[in-house]
């Protein structure tokens, strides 16, 4: 728990707790929330109030210097850890003060710094579980837009992986067509060459036929002079 301790807060000491108070006014007529008492004046309780049963009147400025040494001596804490001390630490709970530089395992808690926000929302605790309390409102407000970035991103991502599928759809067909034309053109190129060395051979039938025919006739013609000859 992050807290605010000062001059008279004990270094060291068991002490029992006696009592406690939902609002209690402390020192300078401010108010404390879920106020837990220690010993004599020293208690527990939230950063102070302005006004009794105003969770709107935080001293803000105050708020902001949780974790350093700000109180006369009282242990001050955001309103959730005042409140789970009011609800969980019965009377009779022994409390023990320390001194150490050594911060734990879990190291040294932080505040959220509020000074500089709109007064709607610093004028109250960010950690009050109060249902009217705009902190609330504002986190909804504030995660939202961040939903909204997830969800565009996820639509465009969506749309980049189906414009990549359609292009390797578009790039397989381009293929396939290039793939079709190509054999179509080497399917009438090898009809043509064909068709050509068909032509070929059946002129080279012609002619052999020709050459046949006149070998013929000039043995004919041979033929009828000798016979003319020999008369």
């Amino acid at each position: 728990m992050v807290c605010s301790t000062g001059e008279y807060t004990p270094k060291s000491g068991v002490y029992k707790i006696p009592a406690r108070w939902e609002w209690l006014r402390l020192q300078g007529y401010v108010w404390g929330h879920y106020s837990t008492q220690i010993t004599g004046n020293i208690l527990f309780h939230s950063v102070p109030y302005l006004k009794k049963g105003d969770p709107a009147s935080l001293e803000y400025w105050e708020y902001d210097k949780l974790g350093t040494y700000a109180s006369a001596g009282c242990v001050r804490l955001t309103v959730a850890d005042a409140k789970w001390i009011y609800d969980n630490c019965a009377n009779g709970t022994y409390v023990e003060f320390y001194s150490s530089s050594n911060p734990g395992p879990l190291g040294k808690p932080t505040a959220k710094k509020i000074s500089n926000m709109p007064d709607e929302l610093r004028n109250w605790d960010p950690t009050d579980s109060n249902p009217n309390n705009p902190w609330h409102t504002y986190k909804e407000e504030q995660e939202q837009p961040e939903n909204q970035v997830n969800e565009i991103d996820e639509e465009n991502e969506g749309t980049e992986t189906k414009n990549e599928i359609e292009q390797i759809t578009n790039t397989e067909q381009t293929n396939t067509e290039i793939t079709n034309t190509v054999q179509t053109n080497t399917v009438s190129r090898n009809e043509q060459v064909n068709e050509e060395a068909s032509n070929v051979q059946e002129n080279n039938i012609m002619i052999n036929k020709q050459q046949d025919e006149s070998k013929q006739n000039n043995q004919w013609k041979k033929e009828n002079m000798q016979v003319n000859v020999s008369i």
